[in-house]
């Protein structure tokens, strides 16, 4: 019977170039396939963030827009009654001078 040379746990075996190539190829190859993927992950995630963020601000838009439609309504209906209490003053302050215009003329007569 023969036996095979034993061979100790400490005898490395070496690669050749072409398998060290390889080797290298394929470890590049699967790291730009994993670049690939995360950067098309990446930009699908941006793309429905960016496509959130559109609707988001489409509804803060209108409901801004409606608040201050309601602001402006309720500012023209303030500015009208205010109006409405400068005429009837300037009424009142006509009324007064009218007033005192006769008084004047009664007691100082030209």
């Amino acid at each position: 019977m023969t036996s095979a040379p034993i061979r100790s746990s400490s005898a490395r075996r070496s690669a050749s170039k072409p398998q060290i190539w390889t080797a290298l190829g394929i470890l590049a190859a699967a790291l730009v396939g994993v670049i690939t993927v995360m950067t098309q992950l990446m930009l699908r995630s941006f793309h429905s963030l960016t496509n959130h963020f559109d609707t988001l601000f489409a509804s803060l838009r209108s409901e801004l827009k409606a608040d201050i439609s309601g602001l402006r309504t309720e500012m023209v209906l303030r500015f009208e009654q205010v109006d409405r209490r400068f005429v009837h003053l300037e009424t009142k302050v006509e009324n007064l001078e009218r007033d005192v215009q006769a008084i004047s003329k009664r007691v100082f007569p030209e």
